[in-house]
């Protein structure tokens, strides 16, 4: 697969997810505490249902795209503060991995039934401005 069309899928991942972000805790978030209990939980499970679908393929279009590119700076990486260039994507990378530890923590707080509405609002927004640091970085990685 050419760089260019990696890229691409990278950057359309991070389109969608971050979009997915976005909508969760600036539309949905409002929308949802304006609704009576029954309909928050009837829409908040069907949401929730689809939502997982289609965020788990953009994660995987996303992330296989970013390990494919870091793969190609596998020797920037080797010294991870040795130029702007390389700090920057250390970052990025290191924002990214933070933002899989969120879903790791929200898979386990979610089966043990231990996190409510509030919560997950709270975890949306921390994940919303993870995504949004990440997009900085990978503007800043070509900035010198």
């Amino acid at each position: 697969m050419s760089y260019s069309l990696i890229k691409t899928l990278h950057l359309l991942g991070a389109i969608a997810f971050v979009g997915t972000l976005f909508v969760q805790v600036f539309i949905l978030g409002p929308v949802m505490r304006q609704l009576p209990e029954q309909e928050r939980a009837r829409l908040s499970e069907a949401l929730g249902q689809r939502a997982r679908r289609v965020v788990h393929w953009v994660a995987l279009v996303l992330y296989g795209a970013g390990l494919a590119l870091g793969w190609q700076y596998r020797s920037v990486l080797a010294q991870p503060f040795s130029s702007h260039f390389s700090a920057v994507l250390t970052v990025k990378i290191t924002l990214a991995l933070l933002i899989v530890l969120h879903y790791v923590a929200l898979i386990y707080l979610r089966k043990t039934h231990r996190i409510g509405p509030q919560g997950m609002h709270l975890l949306n927004v921390s994940l919303l401005m993870h995504a949004v640091l990440v997009v900085i970085c990978a503007k800043a990685l070509f900035v010198s």
